[in-house]
């Protein structure tokens, strides 16, 4: 089990931490609305975000393994430096790696922020990666969640990575749900051998296994929820392209860590960079943030 957060990053009622599922460490950030955010240290993972109205935003899977050598399927996951397969295991490393708390503030606005770090170890480097620094920034308000993260190479040498905040929203019915502000953007379709054409639909609606990379994505994007008269905004910058997945039903029973009925409650929208990865020379970094604003649909 990880140590408890240094005294001076608890804020008496805006930050605190306690075991988690099955005993892994998470913090809880509070904000003085009532909204409130859970992140685990084991890949500094949100599984929870629930704004000041108590709703929460995001799924998290009910089979979902909590333990150090897995990742935790819902919320958010951070992908980091591999999205996808490759020769490292799929997704990269950060979400199953132990990061650590070096920060927390509460704003002069009333913001609870909390900045996580990843740094590089024998592990790490025995991949490949070079010496590096990750933070994550988590900046909780009413109803909004803002997460800006940054790369730092300190190695010898060029580094190019691919990465994504592979958030699992949480919808009533995925009948009922959409994602909007993708419309003419290239898509890159992994179901189909990574074909690439041009997104036509205003609304992206699902009735069957969706996994698909959308190139350059505008800046801002939505994810609606119909049947709760739900939004979630999404803006980004630094994070190129999104992608919209949900397993349907073959790929959900093939899922271990996922309900055979899961895929109905939830629909991946992600930020990141990954049809060109991110490349850092030495002593250079890269930054890039996700802002969801949660409102009523109107």
């Amino acid at each position: 089990m990880d140590a408890k957060i240094p005294q001076k990053l608890s804020i008496p009622g805006r930050v605190a931490e306690e075991p988690g599922n099955n005993g892994l460490m998470k913090l809880i950030l509070t904000h003085p609305s009532g909204a409130r955010v859970e992140i685990y240290r084991h890949g500094a993972h949100i599984t929870s975000w629930r704004t000041a109205a108590g709703v929460e935003q995001f799924f998290l899977s009910p089979q979902s393994h909590f333990r150090a050598d897995r990742p935790i399927r819902g919320g958010i996951p951070v992908v980091f430096p591999q999205f996808g397969d490759g020769p490292l295991p799929k997704h990269g490393f950060a979400r199953v790696l132990s990061w650590t708390p070096v920060a927390s503030t509460e704003t002069a606005t009333g913001a609870v922020t909390l900045t996580f770090q990843l740094e590089d170890s024998a592990g790490t480097r025995a991949t490949g990666a070079p010496a590096f620094r990750a933070r994550l920034l988590l900046e909780l308000e009413p109803t909004t969640l803002t997460l800006t993260w940054g790369v730092l190479n300190r190695g010898n040498d060029r580094w190019s990575f691919t990465c994504a905040l592979h958030t699992y929203f949480r919808v009533a019915d995925i009948g009922r749900a959409a994602v909007e502000g993708l419309q003419g953007v290239t898509l890159v379709d992994s179901l189909r051998a990574d074909r690439r054409e041009v997104e036509s639909r205003a609304q992206i609606r699902f009735a069957e296994e969706v996994d698909r990379v959308y190139v350059a994505a505008p800046n801002r994007l939505a994810v609606i929820d119909e049947a709760e008269r739900r939004r979630v905004g999404i803006e980004k910058t630094g994070m190129v392209d999104a992608v919209v997945w949900n397993p349907w039903i073959d790929k959900s029973k093939r899922l271990e860590d996922f309900g055979d009925e899961d895929y109905r409650k939830m629909v991946c929208v992600e930020t990141g960079n990954i049809d060109k990865p991110v490349s850092l020379a030495p002593g250079a970094d890269w930054s890039g943030s996700t802002r969801f604003v949660a409102d009523k649909e109107h």
